[in-house]
């Protein structure tokens, strides 16, 4: 696709249509956030879709939830509104095996972001009885917001003389809006360091300075990640943002200071 598809009306496609995909290259933001240069950072990009359907062999819809996995690493990011797009251009598509719609999508994703990109399809019946989430760590939002920004700033960010190894922080209040639409993008905020202490009343006020700022899923992750990292100095730390479901779609980021499998991404949380 030539143009973001989100700036348009655009109709569903009626068959199989791979050039709906939108590309958006990574390097743009993180030539902006001054990443690449000054700050090794590994992570994968969990994408779950839930509006996966084709045709079997007897023209009998089958239904599955999706789940991609592409690599920080890949040269381009793609547009969610574009893979709604594509991924319901196959509903009318006929396949034998559900092998070979897990290798043409893994396909079509791999070649319009540059990097392989795993693709798992999942009966519904394999999350009918899903179990409760057991967070680790412990929560920052009952703490009381002492200072309200209408952009992110990492001058926010406080630590103290203390030491802590391996702990884990968690919020529910991230919200950042749509670069395109303006629509508020809701996420959950998870946090495992070793470092200097973070106090944690300001670790919120700086997820919270982000609820009127316009930013993609993944920049505001790596935002997060870069000024952590640059302010507090932890010897390492891995982070995530896991976005609520919006279109069929939802988005988890995570972040790390050390190479991430697919193993160590979180089960879908109560909000996804």
């Amino acid at each position: 696709m030539s143009a973001n598809p989100l700036k348009q009306k655009i109709e569903y496609p009626k068959k199989y249509d791979p050039k709906v995909l939108y590309p958006i290259p990574r390097g743009t933001n993180r030539k902006i956030l001054d990443i690449d240069r000054n700050l090794k950072m590994y992570g994968i990009d969990h994408w779950r879709a839930y509006e996966i359907s084709w045709l079997d062999l007897e023209g009998s819809p089958v239904v599955r939830l999706g789940e991609f996995f592409f690599s920080a690493n890949s040269k381009n990011i793609i547009e969610s509104k574009s893979l709604k797009l594509y991924l319901n251009s196959l509903n009318s598509e006929t396949f034998a095996k559900q092998t070979d719609v897990e290798n043409i999508i893994s396909a079509d994703l791999s070649a319009i972001s540059h990097s392989d990109v795993k693709v798992v399809l999942h009966s519904l019946d394999s999350f009918s009885d899903l179990p409760q989430i057991e967070r680790s760590g412990r929560s920052v939002d009952h703490n009381q917001i002492s200072i309200q920004l209408e952009e992110p700033a990492e001058e926010l960010l406080k630590i103290s003389e203390e030491t802590v190894f391996d702990e884990e922080l968690y919020s529910d209040h991230f919200r950042s809006n749509c670069p395109i639409t303006r629509q508020p993008d809701w996420a959950s905020f998870y946090i495992q360091y070793t470092g200097p202490k973070m106090e944690e009343s300001s670790l919120l006020d700086y997820l919270c300075s982000y609820r009127s700022y316009n930013g993609y899923h993944e920049e505001c992750a790596e935002r997060i990640f870069r000024d952590i990292y640059r302010f507090c100095r932890p010897a390492d730390m891995k982070l995530s943002l896991n976005f609520l479901r919006r279109g069929g779609i939802d988005i988890n980021i995570y972040r790390s200071t050390k190479i991430m499998t697919s193993s160590m991404l979180f089960s879908r949380l109560v909000r996804q």
